[in-house]
């Protein structure tokens, strides 16, 4: 149910403050909530880009492999391919079966 002082439910979001009414900075404490509300913000932001280097990483890293199986199959074998990635061969394999 929507309050006074802001919005809960649905459409509220914490994280962004959308939905939601800022309160002004006012009593003790109120420049420490700030500065940890901007550090959490900045960690969120760089978690949000981590994940998306990640995934990119690992988009790139599934094409090599699959490049590297259809090129030359017996020399690029799953304990081939773990050995030279430093993985376990069952990452391998689910790569490759992921693709098929």
């Amino acid at each position: 149910m929507a309050s006074e002082g802001g919005r809960s439910g649905p459409g509220a979001d914490p994280l962004t403050g959308i939905g939601t009414r800022r309160r002004s900075a006012s009593g003790p404490g109120s420049a420490t909530a700030d500065a940890r509300s901007a550090r959490a913000r900045e960690l969120h932001r760089k978690a949000a880009e981590a994940d998306r280097l990640a995934a990119q990483s690992r988009a790139e890293r599934d094409r090599l492999i699959l490049q590297l199986r259809a090129e030359d199959p017996d020399r690029w074998s799953y304990t081939a391919l773990a050995d030279a990635l430093g993985c376990s061969r069952e990452l391998i394999a689910l790569v490759v079966r992921r693709h098929r």
